[in-house]
């Protein structure tokens, strides 16, 4: 399996996303990040499958989380740059890339 990697802006907004479902509802949060972390897997798995976003950025939904995936396929890796609210302000991860 190909090794995933998220990019710091990446994780501050997981871990953002996941306090604040976390003190809307205990659990919530970890249910949140298990949930990004089965899409992460599935990325690794078929990173191929998602469709292109912008230029070689894919985007993948996270199970039933208001949430995406942004990530760029590398030869040795798969590069997370960001995971947002779908309806966050688009193209708000363009500058990363």
């Amino acid at each position: 399996m190909t090794e995933v990697r998220l990019l710091r802006e990446a994780e501050e907004e997981l871990r953002a996303a996941a306090q604040y479902y976390e003190s809307e509802q205990p659990g919530l949060g970890r249910a949140l990040l298990r949930q990004v972390t089965l899409s992460c897997q599935r990325i690794a798995d078929h990173p191929l499958a998602s469709r292109v976003e912008r230029g070689d950025v894919r985007v993948r939904a996270v199970g039933t989380f208001p949430y995406r995936i942004y990530y760029r396929v590398r030869p040795q890796e798969i590069l997370i740059v960001a995971v947002g609210h779908r309806r966050r302000r688009p193209g708000f991860w363009w500058p990363r890339t």
